[in-house]
């Protein structure tokens, strides 16, 4: 495979350059996610932008969205309380000050807390998902990682409160969840995730979600195409050994999980990936 390397000037011109562009719509944002045939690839930023602030935090929301970000990754928990944060791990110990399960905490307590970018501590503590929808309502996509599926009526309730319907994508492990969510409002949008190419087929008999997400161990031409027949998007994760290489100037990595048709692309490094879908005119153009 023929590399696309860039240089550092490049790299750096490019990314201030995606703040000196006229953002586009979140209408447009919508209408691709829901235009699964169309030639735009789009990106999916990984607890939201998190290279320069904490994972999971709102300046990371803010950074997605100024970038022209289609999608922010968040994961969703319950505290105490029961109160919907934003947590990507059971306990608190690594992404923040303090110590413990998340669900150990009230809110209250759980927001004395600070938030950490790998050994640093950072004046930010841990949102609410409504201070998320806030600041996403309108500009970004939403994709909501369930962590606790007590939590689903409650996050339902939450984006009805909110009026955040079209900003919201349901992430769940089983088509029957995604029908549930359905069955409770028609108009939500759902991602299934499948462990094989034989689960694939099986989705679409139960529901119809707007995306499908698949691993590199199903990554084919036959699951591409009933999913793409199926009026979905393609969703497939860069994490790992693709934005490693990507990160290192090799943006031509990113084809590994491009080259067989996926349209959603997530990412630790949604800069980079940007970058190399607009060299490829497989973005949109403002």
């Amino acid at each position: 495979m023929k590399k696309f390397l860039i240089s550092i000037p490049f790299l750096v011109n490019a990314i201030l350059g995606f703040s000196q562009k006229a953002e586009r719509t979140f209408e447009a944002i919508q209408a691709s996610l829901l235009n699964p045939s169309n030639d735009v690839v789009m990106i999916a930023s990984h607890r939201a932008s998190h290279l320069l602030y904490p994972e999971n935090s709102l300046p990371a929301i803010e950074d997605a969205i100024k970038l022209g970000i289609d999608i922010a990754e968040l994961d969703i928990r319950f505290t105490k309380d029961k109160k919907l944060v934003i947590m990507h791990d059971k306990t608190v110990d690594r992404t923040t000050t303090g110590k413990g399960l998340v669900s150990d905490f009230t809110f209250e307590e759980l927001r004395k807390l600070h938030l950490r970018i790998k050994d640093s501590v950072t004046n930010e503590v841990v949102p609410t998902l409504e201070e998320a929808f806030a600041l996403a309502k309108g500009k970004i996509l939403i994709d909501l990682d369930i962590k606790q599926a007590d939590c689903v009526d409650s996050l339902i309730a939450l984006v009805h409160r909110t009026k955040t319907e079209k900003n919201c994508i349901f992430f769940v492990y089983l088509p029957e969840y995604s029908k549930m969510i359905k069955e409770k409002d028609s108009l939500l949008l759902t991602m299934v995730r499948t462990g094989r190419t034989a689960d694939v087929p099986v989705v679409f008999t139960k529901t119809n979600p707007e995306v499908v997400h698949i691993d590199p161990s199903h990554y084919n031409d036959t699951v591409v195409t009933t999913i793409k027949s199926n009026h979905a998007r393609v969703w497939i994760n860069a994490l790992g050994t693709v934005d490693a290489r990507a990160a290192k100037g090799d943006l031509g990595a990113f084809e590994d999980v491009i080259g067989k048709g996926a349209n959603i692309i997530q990412t630790d490094q949604p800069a980079l990936l940007k970058a190399y879908l607009e060299s490829k005119k497989r973005y949109y153009s403002n």
